[in-house]
């Protein structure tokens, strides 16, 4: 991976393959992590893996205020995060994109395919939880909770093993980029969900939501009854290559 800075001025790791010229039908299959984790971890080594096998192109990057850029974690936003998807989908890859991600990464790729209907092809998702930052505020967040953030600007809160600092700002991005609130995505192209019905993380319906909700009628979601949220089992990672076949 190389250091790469966005247009939006934070500095993160990308990495880009490109896709082998020759073959036909050809695109490039992007790939966002999910909420306070990271690029590197098993499941985007395996979508690596299953586009160098197929000469399909790959990328993968760190979100803004993660990784190498975690120091400004608290200046980032939704948009932040949405910028810089669309900045890779628009500029820095030609021809078709299959886009997807893991939980925050789903969300952010359901709406690069609202933004790209032409280019992007399909979106996957897993564990895909677009709107988890208004549905924690007001499942999670109690009357004290809102006071500090409105004094603050800003507030640790905890979620099992994490500490997440909240900003004002990123919750109103947040309410800005809602999706599962609209009578329809509109997104006609194929969409692949895969979700484990143990995510703590998660209610495993959103998924049946997202495909309720997606203009498209070529969805599919595939419930794993004992997998969580981090999908990162030898059975999980099976669904996936499967999931991937389908493009």
């Amino acid at each position: 991976m190389q250091k790469f800075t966005f247009k939006n001025g934070h500095t993160t790791f990308i990495e880009h393959i490109k896709p082998e010229a020759l073959k036909t039908q050809n695109f490039t299959v992007v790939y966002t992590h999910g909420f306070c984790s990271d690029p590197f971890g098993r499941k985007p080594e395996e979508i690596k893996k299953w586009c160098l096998k197929h000469g399909r192109g790959f990328v993968r990057y760190e979100l803004a205020g993660h990784g190498e850029d975690v120091s400004r974690f608290e200046e980032t936003t939704l948009n932040t995060y949405k910028q810089q998807l669309f900045e890779i989908i628009d500029e820095m890859i030609d021809g078709d994109v299959v886009v997807g991600g893991a939980s925050l990464g789903g969300w952010l790729s359901l709406l690069a395919a609202c933004r790209f209907p032409k280019k992007i092809k399909g979106v996957f998702g897993l564990a895909a939880a677009p709107d988890f930052l208004k549905t924690y505020f007001e499942a999670y967040f109690q009357p004290k909770h809102k006071e500090i953030l409105e004094k603050y600007g800003k507030l640790e809160f905890p979620v099992e093993d994490f500490k997440y600092v909240i900003t004002k700002k990123m919750i109103e991005s947040a309410e800005e980029n809602l999706l599962l609130d609209k009578e329809v995505i509109p997104f006609s192209g194929k969409v692949r969900l895969l979700q484990g019905m143990k995510d703590k993380s998660l209610d495993w319906r959103t998924a049946l939501l997202i495909a309720e909700k997606v203009l498209s009628d070529d969805v599919k979601v595939v419930l794993l009854k004992d997998s969580d949220h981090r999908l990162g089992s030898d059975a999980d990672i099976a669904e996936l290559w499967r999931m991937l076949d389908d493009f």
